[in-house]
């Protein structure tokens, strides 16, 4: 399973990504957390954190995937086999040719509340300006949920 979030700030034209990859029984398998200094929008980030969940997973060698993102027009566009005309186009293309490669892969919606590591990793790079990438990301502890 992986879950996918994105940041974007409209003043700096900068944003983030937080992708989680999960085990069946939820334990984390690989994470990364990406600073992306220049974006166009927000559609564009929310493109860029489902690049990066792909090759975390191409990465770690996975080939049958889940990916869950809290945008809908993320989902959307990826079960429209990646075709947009908006910014993120482009990007979008990458991530058909990386989404081809995998064995079996599907995509589905989830809501913001039950994507928030996916969440609180891409607001951690907002913040640091950093990107870490692997197997051994500290995630935070989320003691009110």
């Amino acid at each position: 399973m992986l879950n996918i979030d994105a940041s974007y700030d409209e003043n700096g034209g900068c944003g983030s990504t937080g992708a989680i990859i999960r085990d069946s029984s939820g334990g984390m398998i690989a994470a990364s957390s990406t600073f992306v200094l220049y974006l166009v929008d927000a559609p564009m980030a929310e493109a860029f954190a489902l690049k990066e969940g792909l090759m975390l997973a191409q990465y770690i060698g996975g080939n049958r995937l889940i990916v869950q993102s809290d945008c809908i027009e993320v989902v959307d566009i990826m079960k429209d086999e990646g075709f947009t005309a908006n910014s993120a186009a482009a990007i979008y293309d990458e991530c058909s040719t990386v989404w081809n490669g995998f064995d079996a892969i599907s995509i589905e919606h989830l809501s913001r509340e039950a994507n928030q590591v996916a969440h609180e990793l891409a607001r951690q790079a907002m913040s640091s300006k950093k990107t870490v990438f692997g197997t051994m990301i500290p995630l935070v502890s989320f003691s009110s949920c």
